[in-house]
């Protein structure tokens, strides 16, 4: 089966090469309709809208990646199956500014037999080395710190 194509207005038919008729060059235009004002202005808001997007998710990333006040346990002890003592180390992008940390502690059963909130008063180093005890419902066997916010 000799091959079609079409190549400057001319169809070649296997070698043999004579100019669209207004008939083909209607067919052509049904299948290939001209964009209208409408399709291309939702194009630009289609990709406003994900540029946008984008750029609130790299801002809230960024954000999130560098809070204010950071807290992480550094040791724990437990004295005995109503207490347990713990180092936690706070950094501050201010230290000038209180913190409050709020942890929890764990049993092996995963629930929690213990809460406190943590006041961290303003210093001086980025850095705060914290030592308290907590007291608990049972014996713990993990303390996490769930969040921590600036007070001041």
């Amino acid at each position: 089966m000799p091959e079609n194509r079409e190549h400057n207005g001319t169809r070649h038919n296997g070698g043999v090469s004579r100019p669209l008729s207004e008939a083909d060059r209607a067919r052509i235009a049904a299948r290939y309709p001209r964009r209208s004002p409408v399709d291309v202005l939702v194009a630009v808001v289609a990709t406003l809208a994900v540029v946008g997007a984008i750029g609130i998710v790299i801002l809230a990333g960024l954000e999130r990646a560098n809070p204010p006040v950071v807290a992480m346990v550094r040791q724990f002890d437990v004295v005995s199956p109503q207490e347990i003592a713990v180092t936690i180390v706070v950094q501050r992008s201010d230290p000038a500014q209180a913190a409050t940390c709020s942890m929890f502690a764990q049993a092996v059963s995963y629930e929690r037999v213990g809460e406190l909130d943590v006041p961290i008063p303003p210093g001086t180093e980025e850095l705060t080395r914290v030592e308290l005890t907590m007291q608990t419902l049972k014996e713990a066997t993990s303390v996490s710190v769930e969040s921590c916010t600036l007070t001041g």
